[in-house]
C-alpha cells in the first residue's frame, strides 16, 4: 500500500509482518515515494501499533539500500517511537 503525504507527514498502513527481520526488525521507507515532497515526519500504522519518526532522524539512523530497483531507507525499530493504537 502506498503512503500519503499530508501536512509534511508521510502516512502508510503496514502489517507487522511488513517489518524486515534484520537485527530485531526494521521499517523500510521507500524514498522514491517521497522524493520531491516536503516530508518532516513518517508514520507507519498497523492493526495494533503506530510507529513515528522524524525524516531527519530516519536519515541519521537508517541505511540506504536498493531493493527491487527502488531507493529505500532501512531504519531499525529501536529508532522509531512505538505506541499502541
Amino acid at each position: 500500500m502506498h503512503g500519503i503525504v499530508r501536512d509534511g507527514t508521510y502516512v502508510k498502513k503496514e502489517t507487522e509482518k511488513g517489518m524486515l527481520r534484520m537485527s530485531g526488525g526494521s521499517w523500510t521507507i521507500n524514498l522514491d515515494e517521497i522524493a520531491n515532497q516536503d516530508v518532516a515526519r513518517i508514520v507507519y500504522f498497523t492493526e495494533r501499533y503506530i510507529y513515528r519518526i522524524s525524516y531527519d532522524k530516519a536519515h541519521k539512523e537508517g541505511f540506504h539500500k536498493e531493493l527491487a530497483g527502488e531507493e529505500k531507507l532501512v531504519v531499525p525499530i529501536k529508532y522509531w517511537k512505538k505506541e499502541e493504537r
